[in-house]
């Protein structure tokens, strides 16, 4: 620990002077290369400098050997993402980091706690530990630099900026080193940057970091970290076609998420099952897929709406208005508490006006807003589906100049359908 920093903390916190402190002890001007570090200073004599600020230097020592003790019990937990431990640990060290406790393991404190802040979901108390990684980057060690990438790449990651994130996991990978990181560190890191990849679409190179992840996480039984990965590579798979691998990725990873009762997860897999049995054309299973995803999460969330929405086109497609509007009705409610801007949103209000409004009201909505938003926010399998949509509707009305417009806007999305 800095000793002289701490002194001088506590000299100005009682509002002493140097020549009172260093009475009978050390001369002023040797205090002052103490307090700034520029000298090193004899145990009995920083005891005696430190008494006389009334600070005992044992219990120093001991809480700067908790504080490492609990910043090495905290990596587990934050790599399994076990909210409870994590929490627990967060609080515990909370009210032990000061001003004056040791720079790197203050530096540490806040590394980690960004990856803490994902966890539990308190993003507002981070700027003061972004602040102080970047001012004292310099002092970190290897394994810290590690842990200050992968921690600062998932929180990019998080917060929408891929490109930033995937940037940062580059140079995580760059500095990982066996000797002092557990392969499991790798690994964690391995499937970050799978999903930058992926976003990046650089699906075949996901794939082949997802892959080398989820063998160190079947090796050493992370069940949770498994079922994460085999739903991204059932989504590779199904962008590239491959309907069959697709399955059975997300049939494993159902399995895993019903032994370990992981029912936020189970909501997402029954959706990409869904979306690979109506690529077979197997309709009645795809909408017994869409409501078990739809029963798994939350009715008020944006993922809901999405399995929702889907539910809604297949249900259109298929000509089963009944079904549909009893859907419409069910859900106006939440529908109008949801961000508007959201395309999942809008979603619902282009079924919504396909079948409430009149369709003067139904293609100004498409024509001004609903398109638009699509094509602003580059949903192009999104456009893919809905310009087909508008296609086979009004050739099934005998509006050919309008069809073969719409279907000329799905053509050239030219992009593998994924409903």
């Amino acid at each position: 620990m800095e000793m002289g920093k701490v002194l001088r903390y506590y000299r100005v916190k009682k509002g002493m002077s140097q020549e009172e402190v260093s009475e009978s002890i050390v001369s002023p001007s040797y205090l002052s290369r103490i307090e700034n570090n520029k000298t090193t200073v004899e145990k009995e004599t920083l005891v005696l400098l430190l008494q006389r600020v009334g600070i005992d230097y044992e219990e120093i020592q001991s809480d700067e050997g908790k504080i490492e003790k609990l910043l090495h019990q905290w990596e587990e937990p934050l790599l399994d993402n076990r909210k409870d431990e994590c929490e627990r640990i967060y609080k515990e060290l909370q009210p032990m980091i000061h001003p004056i406790t040791n720079t790197q393991l203050q530096a540490e404190y806040h590394i980690k706690k960004v990856r803490a802040a994902i966890i539990l979901n308190t993003y507002d108390d981070l700027d003061h530990s972004l602040r102080f990684m970047n001012d004292f980057y310099d002092t970190l060690s290897s394994r810290n630099r590690f842990f200050y990438y992968k921690h600062l790449g998932n929180y990019y990651w998080i917060t929408n900026n891929a490109e930033k994130a995937k940037k940062y996991f580059e140079k995580g990978l760059a500095e990982y080193s066996s000797i002092h990181l557990s392969e499991l560190e790798q690994a964690d890191l391995y499937f970050l940057y799978a999903l930058s990849l992926y976003v990046d679409r650089k699906e075949t190179v996901s794939f082949s970091y997802a892959q080398s992840a989820l063998t160190v996480f079947q090796n050493n039984y992370k069940p949770r970290q498994c079922l994460k990965i085999h739903i991204h590579i059932g989504i590779c798979f199904s962008n590239i076609g491959d309907v069959h691998f697709a399955l059975s990725n997300f049939e494993k990873a159902k399995t895993l998420a019903e032994e370990i009762d992981d029912t936020d997860h189970l909501g997402v897999i029954y959706h990409n099952m869904a979306t690979m049995h109506l690529r077979k054309r197997e309709i009645s299973l795809s909408i017994t897929y869409l409501m078990k995803a739809m029963k798994y999460k939350n009715q008020t969330s944006l993922s809901y709406f999405k399995s929702l929405v889907l539910l809604l086109f297949v249900y259109s497609q298929e000509k089963k208005t009944g079904e549909c509007l009893k859907e419409l009705n069910t859900h106006l409610y939440f529908a109008e508490k949801l961000p508007q801007d959201n395309n999942l949103t809008k979603e619902f209000w282009f079924f919504y006006y396909f079948l409430k409004a009149d369709e003067k009201k139904w293609e100004e909505y498409v024509k001004k807003e609903f398109l638009p938003s699509l094509k602003k926010h580059r949903k192009i399998q999104e456009m893919e589906r809905y310009s087909r949509f508008l296609g086979e509707y009004y050739e099934a009305k005998g509006g050919y100049k309008k069809a073969a417009s719409y279907y000329k806007l799905a053509l050239d999305c030219n992009q593998v359908v994924d409903y």
